[in-house]
């Protein structure tokens, strides 16, 4: 929607109206019918934009309509209008069967294909009152279009010789943007959709106080106050248990209603037309047309933050979190997290967090299917990490007791860490690095528990990448390590200075078997390690040897470790994925990242560096007897240390 209409605390700007069909089909005299009230015989072929004043409307929000050409050429500028509507009337002429076609065979489908998501009325003009048409309903036309598009709101047919059917088509149209139907309420099931459910199962939790999940009289009443300010009588109570008992006897006791009555309270709502009634409580308790939370209710300044601090979850938070696995254990008597379990937890949320990437299988799950507390809070630590409001949104769905800003806090900007030569960071976050084929997701997969060669099943491969766990530092110590693996492109893949900013430590893995893919390991480090200097956003570097399960080339570990000790960073880590030896690489990062002073490769930033000596071929340098070709980058790094 291109305006915050109807929405919490938003401001009352005027809805646009787009009204567009065939020409004949009465879309300028329609408009000039219901701003001024009456018919005119002669009408512009095209109207400016007309206001229509907001007491037309039961709601005090102005409107704007804009009327739209006919003519072929036009189809530009009528496409740019309907991008910007906010609702759409769509008309036909009832003597016009030609019209009627035109609904479902062009412009249907084109609000389709440009994905336009917003209410449409299909507006019917009555020209022949005393004739055939007379005696077709606009129901009989329409039914069978609105079944193949549901994103119909509703049809109405209007009349020159009834000017109240004029206005309220545009009353529909409004009342379709303010209290939209689509996303609460399913026509063809006649039942409420799955979002609306979750918010009013919220609703319901967040008002009943006691451990049984009746809403009593009492609590009935406040939810009233709250959204109408104006208080039930005991009796009004007690005829509302009546009445849902009645129709529903599970939805009511002699204490109150149930969660299935109150879900059914809200049905009943919207199949007796008062829809705005139902939209008002879920604004109150701060839902916006999507049935998700509105940004007010998320404390965005709570992780303001410059590029390389984080933001992690607080110990309060992190207790609640083990809270609620508890309370899903003594309900469930399971020892892990599953899919029911999960269901559960999440019913109060719009969907689960975790169904799409980067969150879905990038943490270790279970043999049946589940996960453990720690890939649960890992999950949470990620989702925190990359994305704060999302972590807040979601914690407040599921019924985080406190105030949301003490869910999490800032850490320490990385550049005062190294000038304390220390971190305290208890979520590590990890770049991957390195060329095609070096064994990258072959590490990520190991360290959340998959097999040697299982896909990555985490996207496509322009999606990032991540695997996220737990790691004993000390006996007592576990911290958070977040792995992202960066797509390399041979057309080259570094990152922006924010985003590498959020680097805690990079390590560039190589095949220990292939010089090659040494070779753009060194060249990538030396450009990763000098952009990032440059940015000021510096960061320990290792290299990891992977693939040593298999012969490596020659004189690869002396020449990598030579490389090592001359840029000042640690020798190589030999591992191998496929034999599950890992010579403790996950303790060793976020050792380095403890330390981020230490581990920074010396070399000279490309501010300073000259070029004009140096070619990109590959150079020749002797050791001994033996002649070992290296990359350029390889060179830069040797030499940037041998002269600073």
């Amino acid at each position: 929607m291109r305006l915050g209409v109807g929405e919490p605390r938003g401001s009352l700007k005027p809805i646009r109206i787009v009204v567009v069909g065939e020409k004949g089909t009465g879309k300028s005299s329609l408009i000039k019918a219901a701003a001024d009230g009456f018919f005119h015989s002669k009408v512009p072929p095209l109207l400016p934009h007309t206001n229509l004043p907001s007491e037309l409307s039961s709601d005090p929000i102005p409107a704007t309509i804009v009327d739209t050409s006919s003519r072929p050429k036009d189809k530009g500028k009528v496409i740019k209008e309907v991008k910007e509507a906010d609702a759409i009337v769509l008309t036909f002429a009832f003597d016009r069967q030609e019209t009627v076609d035109r609904l479902s065979e062009y412009w249907l489908p084109l609000f389709r294909q440009l994905e336009v998501r917003v209410p449409i009325i299909v507006a019917g003009y009555k020209v022949d009152v005393n004739g055939v048409y007379n005696q077709i309903s606009i129901e009989q036309i329409t039914t069978p279009i609105m079944q193949q598009y549901r994103e119909i709101e509703t049809s109405i047919e209007w009349s020159a010789q009834d000017l109240n059917q004029a206005r309220d088509v545009f009353n529909h149209a409004q009342q379709a943007v303010i209290h939209p139907l689509g996303p609460i309420y399913d026509q063809e099931t006649h039942s409420l959709k799955p979002r609306c459910v979750a918010a009013l199962k919220r609703i319901f939790r967040l008002s009943s106080h006691n451990r049984h999940f009746i809403l009593n009289d009492a609590e009935l009443n406040d939810i009233q106050v709250h959204c109408f300010d104006k208080p039930l009588t005991h009796s009004q109570c007690k005829e509302i248990r009546k009445s849902v008992q009645v129709r529903c006897p599970q939805g009511a006791t002699e204490k109150g209603l149930t969660l299935d009555g109150f879900l059914f309270l809200s049905t009943d709502l919207i199949e007796q037309g008062r829809i705005r009634t139902l939209w008002t409580i879920l604004r109150k308790f701060g839902y916006k047309n999507d049935l998700r939370l509105a940004d007010y209710m998320i404390p965005y300044s709570s992780f303001k933050r410059e590029a390389d601090q984080s933001v992690e979850l607080t110990d309060k938070a992190i207790r609640f979190l083990w809270e609620v696995v508890y309370e899903l254990i003594d309900k469930y008597g399971v020892t892990n997290l599953g899919p029911h379990e999960m269901g559960y937890l999440f019913q109060t949320s719009p969907e689960s967090p975790w169904n799409e990437a980067p969150y879905k299988d990038a943490a270790e799950i279970t043999k049946n299917g589940g996960l453990s507390f720690e890939a649960f809070l890992s999950l949470w630590s990620l989702m925190t990490l990359i994305d704060p409001a999302r972590s807040l949104e979601y914690l407040i769905y599921i019924r985080y007791p406190y105030d949301p800003s003490s869910a999490i806090h800032v850490t320490r900007r990385r550049e005062l860490d190294r000038k304390e030569q220390n971190s305290e960071r208890k979520v590590v976050q990890c770049f991957v690095f390195g060329p095609n084929n070096a064994g990258k997701s072959a590490l990520l997969n190991r360290f959340i528990g998959r097999s040697y060669d299982e896909e990555n099943r985490n996207g496509s491969a322009h999606e990032e990448h991540y695997a996220v766990n737990m790691v004993r530092v000390t006996a007592n110590t576990k911290k958070t390590l977040v792995m992202k693996e960066i797509q390399y492109r041979e057309d080259g893949f570094l990152l922006s200075d924010e985003s590498l900013a959020a680097c805690d430590v990079a390590i560039f893995v190589y095949d220990s078997s292939d010089e090659s893919s040494w070779k753009r390991a060194i060249d990538l480090l030396a450009e990763v390690a000098a952009t990032s200097k440059d940015a000021g956003f510096e960061f320990p570097c290792l290299m990891v040897a992977a693939k040593t399960d298999l012969d490596s080339f020659p004189m690869a570990i002396q020449e990598s470790t030579r490389v090592a000790q001359d840029i000042g960073i640690e020798a190589p880590i030999p591992i191998s994925s496929k034999l599950r030896d890992f010579d403790n690489l996950f303790l060793k990062i976020l050792t380095s990242a403890e330390h981020p002073h230490l581990g920074i490769p010396a070399i000279k930033s490309k501010k300073k560096r000259s070029f004009k000596l140096i070619n990109r071929s590959l150079m020749a340098i002797s050791m001994g007897s033996a002649a070992l070709i290296v990359g350029l980058a390889s060179f830069r790094l040797y030499a940037g240390r041998k002269q600073s």
